[in-house]
C-alpha cells in the first residue's frame, strides 16, 4: 500500500488537498490526529505532547494500512511533529525522528504557503514570514532524510493539477492504471 502524506505550514490547503485526492482516486483520506488529540486537552499543548500525538498518528496510519485500499492520502505525517517541535520548542524529540525514519511515506506532497490564511484556533502562525520559514523547515527536512517530495503550488485547480502531477511523476503505472479504471 502506497502513502502519500500531505505536509507543510499551517493554513497551505493540506486538508482540502488530501479530501479531494482521496476522492480522485477513491481510496481512504487518513486525517491529522493532533486535531482529535487537541480537541480534547483542557489545557495549552506543551513539548511532551509532541510524543504521543506522533505515536497515535503512527497507530492511525498502521490502522488504516490494514485495508486493502492501494494507497491512501495522510493530511499530516510524522514530519509535522518533528518540524513543529523544531520551529516551536527549538528542538524535536529523537523518539519522532525515529519514527519518521522508521515509517517514511512514499511521497510527501509539500504545500506550498501560496494560498490565503484561514483562521482557526489550533493555527498559530498566521505571517506570512512565520509560514515561508516553516516551508523552509519543512524542505530542509525532506531534503537531510532524503525523502521523496515534490512541491504543491497554485490556487484551485492549479493546485490540485500540481499535486497529480507529482503523483504522475513518482507512480507513474499506477497513476496511469488508476485513470484508466
Amino acid at each position: 500500500m502506497l502513502k502519500v502524506a500531505l505536509t507543510g505550514p499551517e493554513s497551505s490547503g493540506k486538508t482540502t488537498l488530501t479530501l479531494a485526492l482521496a476522492k480522485h482516486f477513491d481510496v481512504p483520506p487518513l486525517l491529522e490526529y493532533s486535531r482529535a488529540f487537541l480537541d480534547k486537552l483542557t489545557r495549552p499543548y506543551v513539548e511532551e505532547d509532541l510524543v504521543p500525538i506522533a505515536k497515535g498518528q503512527l497507530a492511525q496510519e498502521m490502522e488504516v494500512e490494514k485495508g486493502d485500499a492501494p494507497l491512501y492520502f495522510c493530511d499530516t505525517s510524522l514530519l509535522v511533529m518533528r518540524v513543529w517541535g523544531l520551529y516551536k520548542f527549538g528542538r524535536s524529540d529523537d523518539q519522532i525522528k525515529e519514527m519518521l525514519l522508521a515509517h517514511p511515506a512514499d511521497l510527501y506532497l509539500l504545500c506550498r504557503p501560496d494560498i490565503a490564511w484561514a483562521p482557526d484556533p489550533l493555527r498559530e502562525h498566521a505571517s506570512i514570514e512565520d509560514r515561508e520559514a516553516l516551508f523552509r523547515l519543512y524542505k530542509q527536512n525532506l531534503d537531510e532524510f532524503q525523502l521523496p517530495y515534490g512541491i504543491v503550488e497554485g490556487k484551485g485547480a492549479a493546485r490540485f493539477t500540481s499535486a497529480l502531477a507529482h503523483m504522475q511523476a513518482h507512480f507513474p503505472e499506477w497513476v496511469s492504471r488508476s485513470q484508466r479504471d
